[in-house]
């Protein structure tokens, strides 16, 4: 039997270029290395960047039918972006997975990215899944840093914004992702494209008196109005973990009130408690809470049994079984524009 790794040994193949010499993925077996791909871009206002070169597909160019994207993939993302936009590869040899990208491997990629990024001149960056992410931005987490915004300066001092999404694979492959990739791409594009932007304007009370606290109770303890209410805790055992501060949101304003947190006044005071009772047991508006089972769990232990529970977590799963449900998650959907840049 031919040893294919003895047969590729030395050999240089279509494509090696000497500003790769040291990567690990140049021992590979494969009949092509360092695609730079962009030689053929040009300037767009938005860039998409895949995991790695894929062959076979109906894109063609000097190297032939090279993409950074499958042909099912790219029709995903012209269906969701309505502007102009470049494609490339984050990593320029073919099929390469992430666990072949070692930090040597990586170091020696990013010179060839930076390369494609002050050849395309973006606003905006979208990177597609892990790989793509942990190449332009270091970091790694895909689920959780997906919607989020990143600046990146290139060496040669282009600045654009890089926002992380799903790979469009992965949308193919599980629709529940697809509302998420959709949103995300458009949120972004509004904002760091079209320059829409929108304050939020948040703003909160913290009640560190006791009168304060009854001022709250009679405004809201026959209101008919709906307000949120959220709590944080020390820890996640009701059983044995206090409340730290619960806040409540009119339509207007928002209150913080400190409880068992080391700095509040309130600490272990009852009669915070009972003015609590009175606006959380009225009867004759909502109370919205996210996850609220685990809310209302510490709040029984506290004595107080809220009335006329209205849950968005489970508000959001009639909406959409498919979509992630995390407050984060929704945050990001709905109120993109006015969340902080983490």
């Amino acid at each position: 039997m031919f040893d294919l790794d003895k047969l590729y040994s030395g050999h240089k193949t279509l494509g090696d270029n000497p500003l790769c010499e040291g990567c690990s993925i140049l021992e590979k077996n494969k009949s092509c290395h360092s695609i730079m791909d962009y030689t053929d871009l040009k300037e767009a206002p938005t860039l998409f960047l895949s995991d790695s070169i894929k062959f076979g597909n109906s894109y063609h160019n000097r190297f032939g039918a090279a993409s950074p994207f499958s042909k099912a993939e790219l029709n995903l993302i012209h269906d969701c972006y309505p502007e102009r936009a470049a494609f490339a590869a984050s990593v320029k040899c073919p099929s390469v997975k992430e666990g072949d990208m070692n930090p040597n491997n990586m170091n020696l990629c990013r010179v060839h990215l930076e390369a494609t990024i002050d050849k395309v001149k973006p606003k905006l960056v979208f990177p597609c899944g892990n790989l793509a992410m942990k190449m332009l931005i270091k970091k790694s987490g895909i689920t959780s840093k997906r919607g989020k915004s990143y600046e990146f300066t290139t060496a040669s001092g282009h600045s654009c914004t890089v926002v992380p999404i799903f790979h469009p694979y992965s949308c193919l492959k599980e629709p529940r992702h697809l509302p998420l990739f959709r949103q995300d791409i458009l949120n972004a594009y509004e904002k760091y494209v079209l320059c829409k932007r929108t304050e939020g304007n948040f703003t909160y009370k913290v009640l560190m008196e006791i009168d304060q606290v009854e001022a709250l109770a009679n405004k809201l303890r026959d209101s008919e109005e709906t307000i949120a209410v959220d709590l944080e805790t020390t820890g996640l055992n009701f059983l044995k973990d206090n409340i730290m501060t619960i806040s409540i949101t009119t339509k207007d304003q928002t209150w913080v009130i400190p409880m068992d947190h080391k700095d509040s006044p309130f600490r272990w005071d009852l009669q915070v408690r009972s003015l609590l009772k009175l606006i959380l047991e009225n009867p004759k508006n909502k109370k919205v809470f996210h996850n609220a089972k685990f809310d209302l769990k510490f709040l029984l232990n506290y004595e107080i049994y809220t009335k006329n529970v209205w849950d968005t977590k489970i508000l959001h799963h009639s909406l959409d079984e498919n979509m992630p449900k995390s407050l984060m998650d929704l945050t990001k959907l709905y109120f993109a524009n006015e969340l902080e840049d983490l």
